[in-house]
């Protein structure tokens, strides 16, 4: 299975972050997967690529000509992509990939995982998709988006189709056994 990590170019506060990430490519090479990623060496994206790598796994980078001195591109990976705009890094990653994990980051890995949330709403994309729960990260977005369903803004059938964890292995399982949930039209049709 490709999974593509979406996580932060920073190594947060905490040093649990770097040591679930590691916990997380260490599960990941037990299942022969293979990973794709922003295309960074620092941070949580160096962690991700740097220890896959070390693993021998095939790790898949995607970055943009802009934020290759930025955010200090990896050539020591399997195959960097170079692309022109983040929605071109965005789509090559998505069809890259199996499935997707969001570990902790800022606004690029929100973003990024919320876009593949939205491709599932409306019926674009039927790959499973996890919110990779380390030291609670997510808890404040998860509540906002129960806010969002109680206002009437998301159907509980796309917001019970996120997978949200701080485990790994149960993650990795319901990606095998994933279902997609219909896009929000059929569903508001019934």
């Amino acid at each position: 299975m490709n999974v593509a990590i979406y996580c932060g170019t920073a190594f947060g506060e905490s040093p649990i972050y770097k040591e679930k990430t590691i916990e997380l490519i260490n599960y990941l090479n037990e299942k022969d997967s293979k990973i794709v990623y922003g295309g960074s060496k620092v941070g949580l994206m160096g962690v991700v690529s740097n220890h896959a790598m070390s693993l021998g796994m095939d790790v898949y980078g995607v970055i943009t000509h802009g934020l290759a001195n930025k955010e200090l591109e990896n050539e020591n990976i399997t195959k960097l992509y170079k692309v022109e705009t983040i929605r071109e890094r965005k789509a090559m990653m998505e069809d890259l990939a199996d499935s997707f994990i969001a570990m902790p980051g800022g606004f690029g890995t929100l973003e990024e995982i919320t876009e593949i949330f939205t491709t599932i709403q409306i019926g674009n994309s039927k790959k499973p998709c996890a919110l990779y729960n380390v030291n609670g990260y997510y808890d404040k977005f998860i509540e906002y988006l129960n806010f969002c369903e109680n206002e009437g803004f998301l159907l509980k059938e796309h917001l019970d189709s996120i997978i949200v964890s701080d485990d790994i292995e149960y993650i990795y399982k319901c990606f095998e056994n994933y279902t997609p949930p219909k896009n929000k039209w059929d569903i508001l049709k019934v």
